[in-house]
């Protein structure tokens, strides 16, 4: 691994970083979905996301347009504060700094702080629900899930297997056939998005990601990948269906959940991007609370 230089200086993140940031993580269990290396790495392409230490503490940042956007310090609590406003006061550079995806026990050391204004990212919240909601969907509010779920069943032949790594090239080629039917090169997050699939899915074993997926008649239709994000919480990265199958939207979430994050409390399903499809979907499973972020700049 090469050596983390002293902000503000930075290098990219590379596959070697694992191992310290997948530490960072355990020693201090993110809340945000951003925070696991996963997330970091397959999105790397999308966010230009870099590492930099400060008085032994590690930062990861989104070089954004030539913008320095810093996320959550990893590091102890207590020294999150002294290190955040250490960043803003030795920043010379003429570029903007801001300190992005910051929880909201993060986010109330600076609710009156002098010379920062601090406001709330509500389209990166993150969607938290039970697991046992998830999987069972019991209750009239899932009525519609449970239909959905109950035609698909019905009407297709189908078969759900845990993704092994000798499945990565046929999801490969499930990823590019659904890539091509929404166009995905005439649409930036689905470019990135692809982008972001393709790594997980290249680097399925090294990352020690969960999978899975439903074949109908042999071909793959459907793939979820996700992993755990701290000891009580399953995050899920990638939900990807062929639509055309009613139905297998709500299967492959309730059937990946039920054998991958039936251990966790809690589901941890992302951010909607501000998305109105996306996020009447996320609402229509009625999560248990979101995790708010918050973004942090210095006043002019």
């Amino acid at each position: 691994m090469k050596a983390v230089p002293g902000f503000p200086l930075m290098r990219p993140i590379e596959l070697e970083d694992k191992a310290l940031l997948a530490g960072l993580f355990k020693k201090y269990p993110p809340v945000i979905s951003e925070f696991t290396f996963t997330n970091l790495f397959a999105w790397q392409h999308a966010y230009n996301f870099n590492i930099s230490s400060i008085d032994g503490i590690f930062l990861v940042a989104s070089l954004k347009e030539g913008d320095f956007h810093i996320f959550d310090p990893l590091g102890p609590f207590d020294a999150k504060e002294k290190i955040i406003r250490k960043c803003f006061l030795t920043w010379k550079n003429k570029r903007v700094l801001k300190f992005i995806r910051l929880p909201e026990k993060t986010a109330e050391l600076f609710k009156k702080a002098g010379g920062l204004r601090l406001s709330e990212d509500r389209d990166d919240f993150d969607y938290v629900y039970l697991t046992q909601d998830v999987i069972g969907l019991r209750g009239r509010d899932f009525d519609g899930k449970r239909n959905f779920i109950k035609r698909f069943k019905d009407t297709y032949s189908f078969m759900y297997k845990k993704l092994l790594e000798d499945d990565v090239k046929e999801c490969l080629s499930f990823q590019e056939e659904w890539c091509l039917a929404k166009d995905c090169q005439h649409t930036q997050g689905l470019t990135k998005e692809r982008q972001a699939m393709r790594e997980m899915l290249d680097n399925f074993e090294y990352l020690g990601m969960q999978g899975g997926m439903i074949e109908i008649d042999g071909k793959v239709e459907a793939v979820a990948l996700g992993e755990p994000l701290d000891p009580e919480t399953f995050v899920v990265h990638i939900e990807k269906a062929n639509g055309s199958f009613m139905g297998i939207y709500q299967a492959i979430n309730q059937l990946f959940c039920s054998k991958e994050a039936a251990g966790y409390k809690y589901v941890n399903r992302e951010q909607d991007l501000g998305v109105s499809g996306l996020r009447r979907a996320k609402e229509s499973y009625h999560p248990h609370h979101m995790v708010k972020k918050y973004t942090l700049v210095a006043e002019h």
